[in-house]
Order: C-alpha cells, then sequence, then structure tokens
C-alpha cells in the first residue's frame, strides 16, 4: 500500500512540476525571426548592408543579424540563390558593389525563422528581407 502511494505521489509531483514549467514560459513555443529589414533601402556604387531581425520574444531586436546574403538577378527568371549569383556582387559579410553589373540587384537578406537553426539550413521556412543595389 506505501508502494502505491509513493508511486501516486511521484506521478502527482511530476506532472504538478510540469505544469508550473509550461505556465513559466517553457513550452514548445520559441523565440522566432518576425521579420529582416536591410539598411539602407537603396544605395549605388559599393556599399555595406546591415540586416535588422525582429523577434517575437526579447531580445526583439538584433542589429547585425546574421544572414546569408544574396542578389537576384532582374534578367533571369530563376528565383536568387544565395551564393550562386552573388560572390563577385555580395560578400558574405554584407559588403556589395557594382564592379561587374550593368544593371540594378534586388539584394535579400535571409535567414531561418528558428534562431537555434544554422544559416544554410536548405527546404526551413525562412525569412527575406530586400534592399536594391542601384548600378548603372
Amino acid at each position: 500500500m506505501n508502494s502505491i502511494l509513493v508511486r501516486v505521489s511521484l506521478a502527482l509531483a511530476l506532472l504538478l512540476a510540469s505544469l508550473f514549467m509550461l505556465s513559466c514560459g517553457a513550452s514548445s513555443n520559441s523565440r522566432m525571426l518576425q521579420s529582416i529589414s536591410v539598411s539602407p533601402q537603396t544605395a549605388n556604387g559599393q556599399v555595406q548592408f546591415v540586416a535588422t531581425g525582429t523577434f517575437n520574444a526579447p531580445p526583439f531586436t538584433v542589429t547585425p543579424l546574421p544572414v546569408n546574403w544574396c542578389v537576384q538577378n532582374p534578367k533571369s527568371a530563376q528565383a536568387a540563390l544565395c551564393g550562386a549569383f552573388s560572390p563577385d556582387v555580395i560578400t558574405s559579410q554584407g559588403l556589395a558593389n557594382c564592379e561587374t553589373l550593368a544593371f540594378s540587384v534586388t539584394v535579400n537578406a535571409e535567414a531561418p525563422a528558428d534562431p537555434k537553426l544554422p544559416l544554410n539550413t536548405q527546404g526551413v521556412p525562412g525569412v527575406v528581407g530586400s534592399a536594391t543595389l542601384v548600378c548603372p
């Protein structure tokens, strides 16, 4: 009889501890990236772009936000692939230049919505912010 009482007491204690942790914010809902803004919004020549992330929980903003930088070629129907078209236009640190371009491009900053995931996670829903690099 005592062993049954001990087991029931332990089960109740675990249940109460779990409920307490959930009520204190240890739930499955975690901090998620909501949006990315890129500054400056429009630039020409050589420029350092900076990404700022807005999150749903503190800290609410992060600047600079680690992102994958890429450009979208307006002369191609293909979506921008970070690193595929980008290396000679924008570095992994967001430094862009018009040296190899004769037209303007959209500069994208992308990161996974879950900040615990690595940047190069393919196929994971992500967040994208953009700006324009104006080239002659």
